[in-house]
């Protein structure tokens, strides 16, 4: 469905309607929602397949490609592309998206434009959307499971989540996230990406516990010698964590900076037990350690 704010523009570039026919990305399936570029493209570049129209014939004139992109989290329009093609026309096969377009994830715009040398008419393609993904390198230490310990103020890390731990995992989980000089600023935004299993190394993923939980660092978190606590609260217990009774969890995060991935981290993995001998399982509404 096309909304009423792309048939304006689409109708206001081309003076006379929308008349073009959609163009295409290779490598994007036709079928998907999503219309995903490959991720590759971020760093070739993305081929376009502009249909052909019905070209000028007057000898002596040409037909105008104009080709505009919108990047995601932008407000402006880029006109990257704008060619003539002399009578007798030969169709572009293809024409690249040069890669520097396709750097921010989130979803990109493109239309196009052709103008007819023989009368002046213009003719434009209604506004399409892909969603650009890029590669990100994993190249940020893994987070680690921690608990607080037995000293004020200090934590522990852990690679076994039990029903005596503290705090208690339906309270909030915590994740100790390194130090490291140089590669996080205040306002970078921190993705962590979390998925429950049934064994206990990290294997029989179970369905409905993966989920992505997001931040900004604050200027201390970014500046800390010593990293910082990334917390799981207790919002997110009843759908990602409960359904762990004896098996594990693993967790990465995504750093990314005005919208650009910078980078991921390697994958961290803690074993979960919430079964007590005799007793069932502990939770919130029962804890055989109060």
């Amino acid at each position: 469905m096309v909304s009423k704010e792309d048939s304006s523009s689409a109708a206001t570039l081309s003076g006379g309607g929308v008349l073009a026919l959609p163009l295409t990305i290779d490598g994007v399936n036709p079928g998907d929602p999503l219309q995903l570029i490959p991720p590759g493209a971020s760093t070739t570049g993305a081929i376009l397949r502009i249909p052909p129209w019905t070209p000028s014939t007057i000898a002596g004139r040409n037909d105008l490609l104009e080709i505009w992109v919108l990047e995601p989290g932008a407000t402006a329009e880029v006109l990257f592309y704008s060619n003539p093609f002399p009578v007798p026309i030969a169709f572009p096969s293809s024409i690249t998206l040069p890669a520097q377009y396709l750097q921010r994830a989130g979803q990109i715009q493109l239309k196009y434009r052709v103008t007819l040398g023989d009368n002046g008419n213009e003719d434009s393609s209604v506004p399409q959307r892909f969603t650009v993904s890029p590669p990100v390198v994993v190249n940020l230490l893994a987070p680690k499971f921690t608990v607080e310990s037995s000293h004020n103020g200090e934590f522990e890390i852990r690679g076994y989540l039990n029903c005596r731990v503290v705090p208690r995992i339906w309270v909030r989980v915590l994740l100790h996230i390194p130090a490291q000089p140089g590669r996080f600023n205040v306002n970078d935004e921190f993705i962590l990406d979390w998925e429950g299993f049934r064994s206990l190394n990290g294997t029989e993923p179970i369905p409905g516990t993966a989920g992505r939980f997001s931040k900004f660092l604050t200027q201390a978190e970014a500046n800390s010698p010593t990293g910082f606590i990334f917390v799981v609260d207790s919002d997110k217990y009843i759908q990602y964590i409960e359904p762990i009774t004896f098996g594990s969890a693993q967790a990465f995060y995504t750093l990314y900076r005005n919208g650009v991935p910078l980078g991921r981290s390697r994958t961290d993995t803690v074993k979960i037990d919430r079964k007590v001998s005799g007793e069932g399982l502990c939770d919130a509404n029962f804890d055989p350690y109060p």
